[in-house]
């Protein structure tokens, strides 16, 4: 009965560390570029001695600050600071918490002290992993690789200048996670060096990969599951209580 219950209340666990996961990526479903958590998964491994029966189950942890590399559908938005990645790849970005990450949003502004930054603050890093200054300009061109040019106020009409190259990095290679600040970066810290693989399309952006209606039947699953835990836990109640009655001596 030990074991039932053990392993019905890591179940439970579980289901209640996922439910926030689900409620995190619905919250993140208009967020641009956005990328699904997946939930955490446990397994159940039990401890016993030689020559005795196995008693008790302890969790085993796996897959902890995962996420889903899945690409979110890219849409045209006629807005020129719009960027979204074609296929795999990252922008690399310095974001307001401080260490460099990994990130697919690119609704482009330009912060109050004239940095090029994404729509969550954080700095668009370039090839030598620096911010970006954009002094005031009237036209904005990106091109696939990341080369950026601007066409200045009060400048001719055609005029281009050079800004620097968007940093990008394919990050196929290499594993990743979500840090606890919840950006991307590699599961040994940190972010790989620019390899600009990626492919940027400019005025479009990248909506999130999650999808509501999967979200939602995967809550309702895990209700049922829950549910069904909690009755294995009052069945094996019984059932304890019906062995010690069956062994308690007679009077």
């Amino acid at each position: 009965m030990d074991k039932m219950i053990h392993t019905a209340l890591n179940t439970l666990n579980n289901i209640h560390m996922n439910r926030s996961v689900k409620s995190q990526n619905l919250s993140n479903i208009n967020v641009p570029g956005f990328r699904r958590d997946l939930g955490t998964s446990f397994g159940a491994g039990f401890l016993e001695q030689l020559d005795q029966f196995p008693s008790r189950v302890f969790a085993l942890h796996e897959g902890a600050n995962i996420f889903s590399a899945k690409p979110g559908n890219i849409k045209s938005t006629g807005q020129q600071t719009d960027l979204a990645i074609k296929g795999p790849g990252f922008f690399i970005t310095k974001p307001i918490s401080g260490e460099p990450s990994l990130s697919r949003r690119g609704d482009l502004g330009v912060s109050s002290d004239g940095f090029l930054t994404n729509g969550a603050g954080a700095q668009m890093l370039n090839l030598n992993q620096a911010p970006i200054a954009v002094p005031p300009f009237r036209k904005l061109v990106v091109s696939e690789t990341g080369e950026m040019f601007i066409e200045p106020l009060g400048s001719e009409e055609g005029t281009r200048v050079p800004l620097g190259t968007l940093a990008t990095t394919s990050g196929s290679e290499t594993p990743m996670k979500k840090d606890t600040d919840g950006e991307i970066r590699l599961v040994g810290g940190g972010v790989p060096a620019p390899d600009q693989n990626s492919v940027i399309a400019q005025s479009f952006l990248e909506e999130s990969n999650v999808n509501a209606v999967e979200e939602l039947v995967d809550t309702l699953s895990q209700q049922r599951q829950f549910e069904i835990n909690v009755k294995f836990i009052s069945l094996s109640k019984e059932m304890d209580e019906g062995s010690a009655g069956i062994m308690r001596m007679p009077n």
